[in-house]
């Protein structure tokens, strides 16, 4: 969901089309960054011993919603740090309009001292410190507000749909009498226990009500849930 609240606001064509075509977004980015065939992304790479191309991508990619510098990467990798700026310099070069937004964010937040999720929600996140920040001319507390205002809008309006969901389920199940209850949230992940009788449609109702509640945001990305019967929690 992360990677997909990025494509919807970034607009990068590449992030889009992946996600429209049904393609694998780390492996299409990791084939960008490193020269490579598609076909070579789960080859093992020549600096780190048992992690692949795609390994290293999907770090690069999750990465963004945290605000990862090259010496996160370069730590996480066991890398040196110019090498991991550079593979982050040719994603970005890739990208641009990935970069863009996430730069854009970051200014935003620095300059307003909040920050918000998106639209119809538009929780507003206030950075108590920015006033001491701005008036003491603090790199060190700017730098982690940029990195909030990175990551909020990204991991936040990915809360605004699970909460969404909830909600829709909850009334779903008052309304229809289904034999059914939530267990628990995880993440972006929503557990139900329900009568096995019940469990084939139910998993088609839940996949549907959970769909509908990120379409509220993702306007032009696709939603996929993937949703299982089990007797017990699987991962």
């Amino acid at each position: 969901m992360e990677l997909r609240i990025i494509a919807e606001f970034s607009k990068d064509e590449v992030w889009l089309n992946a996600f429209k075509d049904g393609q694998d977004l780390h492996s299409v980015l990791c084939a960008m960054t490193f020269d490579i065939p598609i076909e070579d992304v789960k080859k093992e790479t020549p600096f780190k011993k048992g992690v692949t191309y795609r390994d290293v991508q999907k770090t690069i990619n999750f990465g963004l919603a945290y605000g990862m510098s090259e010496f996160k990467l370069a730590d996480t990798m066991e890398i040196a740090v110019k090498d991991a700026k550079d593979i982050i310099n040719k994603f970005f070069k890739a990208v641009p309009k990935v970069e863009k937004f996430l730069t854009g964010l970051g200014k935003l937040g620095k300059k307003r001292g909040l920050i918000k999720t998106s639209k119809p929600y538009s929780r507003i996140r206030w950075f108590g410190n920015w006033q001491q920040a701005v008036e003491q001319d603090d790199f060190k507390i700017m730098g982690e507000i940029e990195r909030a205002s990175k990551n909020t809008p990204i991991q936040g309006t990915n809360g605004d749909i699970i909460k969404q969901a909830l909600i829709d389920v909850q009334e779903e199940i008052y309304k229809n009498n289904w034999n059914c209850k939530i267990i628990l949230a995880v993440y972006d992940e929503i557990q139900t226990e329900c009568h096995e009788s019940q469990a084939e449609k139910w998993k088609i109702k839940l996949d549907e009500l959970m769909v509908n509640a990120a379409k509220k945001v993702l306007l032009e990305v696709p939603v996929v849930v993937d949703c299982g019967i089990h007797d017990y929690w699987q991962k």
